[in-house]
Parts: structure tokens; C-alpha cells; sequence
């Protein structure tokens, strides 16, 4: 089981190391970097995961470190109304050793901005060995991700609103939830999936099914087959179990192609707290052209290059694209050797969906906010006036993860 496991001793710790950062220094010493996030679409807009990379804060504030930092919402300029803390979360994405990525979640009201200030100790020294990579501020976990050996699945993932088994085939087996909590504790501990109550799985067992929920398979255009993905070569490992946002990743080093040739894929898959979507990434180095991505939704309708499965009185789900869709078959998309996608889950139970037609226009709100994501602009105080702005197009800065929740209002 790759679970994080937190020292009894780090929470505490680190509210000590907050609040000596956030109110013990002088003036002088005081490092801070001010950001102004804004929704431009008139929606609303909750539990957006917002995503700042390390290289980021650091073109605007070279000396800045994840080492010891605090989060808090709000003008650092307002006396009467000072900025409140929120949870965090800072992560090591691409498993080298060294945090690359903050993130958190915010609620937007319909055209609103909001500002929030980043405190930071320069020069900070690292923790102690054994710590984790992960550093949070979390008041109530809310995802995890891991590996169990009770599992036919080889890894896990879960929000507090979804649960997913990603299978050996590539496949995914979707569940929601009929309250927010967490399972995977219970499955460490020798439970199966079967046995745990609260959740509702998307149409019927999907581990012999070639998709499932938003699952992909690899096609040779070359040959005019699937790639068998199934390999005693790969391997999966968990970059991050937090609070907020849990990652987990599958590797094939050298998955065979035929005889003579081989490549390298890996497949990467996140999930959020208060969110019922997982966000997934298949990437293939080497044989351009060759080979393409197919993502697929069982007993799916395709849709405007969306694909949209509607059940009535239990789970429906909708898969969106991120990355550019070459063509379009039979409840599958097909993309290049790069591909990037979103599955989301809808639970009756907490918001009924009437009809397909319903469906449909909650797909296209989804699509308008992935096309438009919040702008975020980072400046300096103004006796150090620097500003680094995110055009409102971008996407590498702000993961426009809504939950359905959002959708319907």
C-alpha cells in the first residue's frame, strides 16, 4: 500500500512554522507575493482546482521556496479584514525529489476575482529525511490514491465524491458516492470493493470491457490493431496522496510494439477533493504517427467529440477532451500520440439529469469552461512592483476541474 503515512507530530509542526512565517517576522523580512485570480465567464464556478508551478513564483520571485510558505485569501493590505487561511497543497509532480506545484481550491461567484497572498521564508531548510514530499495544510482529507494487493486493479484513486479502479487493460471502473467520504482505508484493509457501502457504480462491471468509464487503448494505424497494454514491464507508482489532489502513474519503460519495435508510454491519472472527475494523460515517445490514443465510454454517445452516457435515476458520466481529437468512432475518440481527457460523474441522488438533452447542455457548459479558465496575475508589493500575468486562455496555470454541481445553476 503506497498511502502517505503523516508523523503523528507534522501537523502541528507545521501550524508552528505557519504562523512564525505568517505574523513573528518584521516588516523587513516579509516576503510576500500577491495574486489576483478572476473567473471571466458569468457561471458559477466551485471547488476550481487552481494550480501554480514552481517556476512561476520563481520568474517573479527568484528567491522563493516551498520549503516554508503559507496561503491565505484575502488583501494583506486590509487591517480590519486580514487574509484567512485555506488548505494547500504543494507537490512533487514529477517525482524527482523537489515540490513543483502548488494548488488549491476556490469557489467563484459569476464574474468574481478574488486575491489571495503567498507569505514565504527564503532559505528555509528543508525538512528532516523521511518526511513526505507532500506539504499541506489540510483541514479535512479529502483524496488519496494507492496500491492494493487486495485489488485485481493495479491502482486506486478516490475523491470524497468518486472512487476509480483503473484495470490491467487500461479500462476504468467508476463509482460515486452517496455521501462524501473515503474508502481506501477500508480496502487496505483486506476489503473489497464489493463489500463497502456507498457506492454506485457507472453501468455494469467494466473490468472485461476494453474502456469502461474514460478508459484508452492503444491502436496501431499501421497495422489496423490494439497494442496489447497488459506487460510484465510496467510499473505504477503514487507521486502524490494528499489531502486536496491525489496522482498516480503507470509506466511501461518498453512496451512492445512488434518483433522490432518497442516504445515508452506512461499514463498519468488525478483526482481532486470535492470533485467527481478524474483527469488522465497518455503519453507515447517514439513511432510518430504510428500509433494513436483511443479513449472510449461504454454504451457512450458521441457528441461534438464528447462522449455521454445518461442513466436514468443512477450514475452518469461525461468524457471531455483536452487535447486535440483526430476523429471519432463508435463511443470512442481517437487523438495523436499525446492525448489528454476529463471524466466527470453525475449522481442522480444529489442532482437529478431528466433526460440526454439535459446532458447535452451540461456538456456544453463544461466545454465553455474548459475553453475559458480563470486568469491569474502575480505581483509583488508595490516597493518591489513586478507583475507576471496569465493570459485567460492558458491552461498550464489553473485546472478548470469543476464538479457538476456547477453546471445546472
Amino acid at each position: 500500500m503506497s498511502i502517505s503515512k503523516y508523523h503523528s507530530h507534522l501537523l502541528v509542526v507545521l501550524l508552528v512554522l505557519l504562523v512564525s512565517i505568517w505574523s513573528c517576522q518584521p516588516p523587513s523580512e516579509q516576503h510576500l507575493i500577491n495574486l489576483n485570480i478572476e473567473n471571466g465567464l458569468p457561471i458559477v464556478r466551485r471547488h476550481l482546482p487552481i494550480r501554480i508551478p514552481l517556476d512561476q513564483l520563481k520568474s517573479i520571485s527568484p528567491d522563493f521556496t516551498f520549503s516554508a510558505f503559507a496561503l491565505a485569501m484575502g488583501n494583506p493590505t486590509d487591517r480590519q479584514n486580514p487574509p484567512k487561511r485555506i488548505p494547500y497543497q504543494a507537490d512533487d509532480l514529477n517525482y524527482d525529489g523537489e515540490k513543483d506545484e502548488l494548488v488549491f481550491l476556490l469557489d467563484f461567484q459569476a464574474n468574481q476575482a478574488q486575491t489571495a497572498v503567498i507569505q514565504y521564508a527564503p532559505g528555509q531548510a528543508p525538512k528532516e529525511d523521511g518526511d513526505p514530499i507532500a506539504i499541506e495544510l489540510i483541514f479535512q482529507r479529502k483524496s488519496q490514491a494507492g496500491i492494493f494487493p487486495s485489488l485485481a486493479a493495479p491502482v486506486a484513486l478516490e475523491s470524497n465524491l468518486s472512487l476509480f479502479l483503473l484495470q490491467t487493460n487500461g479500462a476504468i471502473s467508476a463509482f460515486s458516492k452517496d455521501e462524501s467520504s473515503l474508502h481506501l482505508q477500508q480496502v487496505a484493509q483486506n476489503k473489497t470493493i464489493s463489500e463497502l457501502e456507498g457506492l454506485i457504480q457507472v453501468g455494469e462491471s467494466q473490468e472485461r470491457d476494453r474502456f469502461g468509464v474514460g478508459g484508452f487503448a492503444i491502436w496501431d494505424n499501421q497495422e489496423r490493431k490494439f497494442i496489447s497494454i497488459r506487460s510484465d514491464s510496467d510499473y505504477v507508482r503514487v507521486p502524490v496522496s494528499g489531502g486536496l489532489r491525489a496522482t498516480t502513474e503507470r509506466i511501461w519503460p518498453k512496451l512492445i510494439v512488434d518483433k522490432q519495435t518497442s516504445v515508452s508510454v506512461l499514463h498519468r491519472s488525478t483526482v481532486y477533493a470535492d470533485n467527481s472527475i478524474l483527469q488522465q494523460q497518455v503519453l507515447i515517445d517514439g513511432l510518430n504517427n504510428r500509433l494513436s490514443v483511443v479513449v472510449g465510454l461504454t454504451e457512450g454517445e458521441v457528441i461534438e467529440k464528447s462522449l455521454l452516457k445518461w442513466e436514468d435515476r443512477s450514475v452518469s458520466a461525461i468524457v471531455l477532451p483536452i487535447s486535440n481529437v483526430s476523429a471519432t468512432g463508435d463511443s470512442t475518440l481517437l487523438f495523436d500520440s499525446k492525448a489528454e481527457w476529463k471524466t466527470y460523474l453525475f449522481h442522480s441522488a444529489d442532482q437529478p439529469i431528466q433526460s440526454m438533452e439535459e446532458l447535452e447542455k451540461i456538456a456544453k457548459l463544461l466545454v465553455a469552461s474548459l475553453n475559458s479558465p480563470p486568469s491569474l496575475t502575480l505581483s509583488l508589493p508595490k516597493k518591489n512592483k513586478k507583475e507576471n500575468k496569465s493570459p485567460p486562455n492558458s491552461k498550464t496555470k489553473i485546472d478548470d476541474s469543476e464538479n457538476e454541481e456547477n453546471k445546472t445553476k
